[in-house]
């Protein structure tokens, strides 16, 4: 599946691009903010894949200008409570601080909410991960707890309020035109699609 809207292509992670993924996961720069920041190996990065590889995760690279420089993703997608996690980062440094994250963000969020299947998203921060806290304020997203560890917030943002707070960042960006390609080569892709238009 691909979802393209506001000049960013997200595309979802398959198989052959674990890998890359891992390279990055397990770089000090990336690693520094993620709650396991070990490191991944290839048997480990394969089991991980075999357990998202389903319509509850969805995980995405972020292509632009035909580069692929960060991941976003939904995960743990409960069909009945209408809930899930989510994250994203950018492994490109000279794209951070740039309005990409917020493209990516915008066209991951527009597309999942307007399913139906997803009402609330919530995320992850490390306390010390300033600039992290307030990119996901900016969104929509509030401050709802701590996690179970005590090192971080639990972030919540419901469909109401991304829409509200993020008028001004969509009115900015112009043009928001997109498409949605769904590969129907796979099996998961085809029994989400399934979900979505039920």
């Amino acid at each position: 599946m691909i979802l393209d809207k506001y000049g960013i292509e997200l595309v979802r992670l398959t198989s052959d691009k674990i890998e890359l993924l891992r390279a990055w996961r397990n770089e000090p720069k990336i690693k520094k903010h993620m709650f396991f920041d070990g490191e991944i190996t290839a048997n480990m990065q394969h089991k991980w894949f075999e357990s998202i590889d389903n319509i509850s995760n969805h995980y995405f690279l972020i292509r632009y200008h035909e580069e692929f420089v960060g991941l976003i993703h939904l995960s743990d997608l409960d069909f009945e409570k209408k809930d899930c996690f989510s994250g994203l980062f950018i492994y490109e440094d000279s794209l951070l601080g740039t309005d990409i994250p917020v493209r990516a963000s915008l066209c991951f969020l527009d597309y999942f909410f307007s399913t139906d299947l997803v009402y609330t998203f919530f995320a992850k921060t490390k306390m010390d991960n300033k600039v992290a806290i307030n990119y996901n304020l900016a969104l929509g997203f509030e401050i709802a707890g701590e996690t179970e560890n005590g090192k971080g917030y639990l972030m919540r943002l419901i469909k109401e309020d991304y829409h509200q707070k993020t008028m001004p960042l969509k009115k900015a960006l112009g043009k928001d035109d997109g498409r949605l390609v769904f590969d129907y080569s796979n099996e998961v892709e085809l029994a989400w699609s399934k979900k979505v238009h039920h």
